[in-house]
């Protein structure tokens, strides 16, 4: 939250933006609710060192910051905070999914979340108010300390062990041992080998003097490799958008433990078959073949398999190699084409069926597409 050892007495938390990019700086000031959850927006930075300076001044709870930027980037600040300046602030990484190996470098200085390109703004909206838990925690940590309560501190946040601000070398391998094993238990399908680890990091996690940490890291490393690797399991799309994910002080009742049980038994029950991107861009392929006659966009795809639109547009390009409303004028071209050869029916009218409300634009996309004029197409095709 701040440099140790300083009490915090305001009521609203202090936060500030890095980022190099004005629309996504204007983003956060104009599309964000922050008196509404609970924050202060107190200051924007377009760079890393431009970021430390207004650490200085501010002295935030809360930095937000993008992990591509000039000067110095993201992890550049994140270290310099952690190592050098000795701030607690929680942190909160803005990335896109091309970024999100590197993003995940992140961990060992204790980042707290990850916010996906593009901005939406329910979606950070609950992000900050899940976040206010372990911000009133850490304030109350830091009062007490300032009032000399260390022991009564230590029963609400567990001090990890640290080097210079960072988890050891040996706690962040057997974090990532830890989390490699219980995404593969996930992953396989495997209920009783993940029912058995997730016991397992609970009981160190009350036990071990850097266990909450170890348990912070292990479930932000699986959140981001599922989040990277799928964005939405099967027909249950919210899973990855459970609170439990956030709220540690729920983990002990048994959220964590069913929520990774309901993820296992998710791909057990999907067989070979990939819940993930793949698998969305097969069920947005099979929609598209019913509906591409209709005027349809993107985001109303997205709405009908619940995903971001942005993100759905990604993967499918990657997968299928063309754009989203490239294949959707491929679909029509080519049942444009199957109409011309076996029907009558004027260019205009077929323009008209398959979703294309001007004639000359039809045709355009049929030359660009098969080489020739729908008129010519028709002729040749009829003999």
């Amino acid at each position: 939250m701040r440099k140790k050892g300083e009490m915090a007495g305001e009521s609203m938390y202090k936060v500030i933006v890095a980022d190099d990019e004005p629309f996504m700086l204007e983003g956060w000031r104009t599309m964000i609710d922050w008196q509404g959850c609970g924050y202060e927006l107190c200051g924007t930075a377009t760079d890393g060192e431009e970021a430390l300076e207004l650490i200085g001044t501010v002295n935030p709870d809360l930095v937000v910051t993008d992990i591509q930027m000039p000067v110095l980037d993201g992890l550049g600040l994140i270290r310099t905070m952690r190592e050098e300046l000795r701030y607690d602030s929680q942190i909160v990484i803005v990335t896109g999914y091309s970024e999100f190996g590197y993003a995940q470098q992140a961990i060992r200085y204790r980042v707290n979340e990850y916010v996906l390109k593009p901005l939406v703004p329910e979606e950070i909206h609950e992000l900050l108010r899940s976040m206010i838990v372990p911000l009133d925690l850490q304030r109350q940590e830091m009062e007490q300390l300032y009032a000399g309560e260390q022991f009564a501190a230590a029963e609400l946040l567990d001090t990890p062990a640290e080097v210079n601000g960072t988890l050891e070398e040996t706690d962040l391998e057997k974090m990532t041992s830890h989390a490699k094993q219980m995404l593969s238990f996930m992953e396989a399908g495997d209920v009783k080998g993940i029912t058995h680890a997730i016991d397992e990091m609970l009981e160190e996690m009350q036990t071990l003097r850097s266990g909450l940490s170890l348990a912070q890291s292990i479930v932000l490393y699986i959140h981001g490799e599922l989040l990277r690797k799928y964005r939405v399991l099967g027909e249950d799309s919210m899973l990855l958008q459970e609170q439990a994910w956030h709220q540690t002080e729920r983990w002990i009742t048994g959220d964590l433990k069913e929520l990774f049980v309901r993820i296992t038994e998710t791909f057990a029950s999907a067989g070979q078959g990939d819940p993930g991107s793949g698998g969305l861009v097969t069920e947005a392929v099979q929609y598209l073949k019913q509906h591409y006659r209709s005027k349809i966009k993107l985001q109303q795809l997205a709405n009908h398999i619940h995903v971001n639109a942005a993100y759905l547009g990604q993967q499918f390009k990657r997968e299928m190699g063309v754009s989203f409303s490239e294949y959707v004028h491929r679909l029509r071209i080519e049942e444009a084409r199957r109409l011309l050869r076996r029907t009558n029916m004027k260019i205009s009218d077929i323009a008209f069926e398959l979703g294309y409300h001007d004639a000359e634009y039809f045709t355009e996309k049929f030359k660009a597409l098969t080489g020739e004029l729908p008129s010519l197409y028709k002729n040749n095709s009829q003999g």
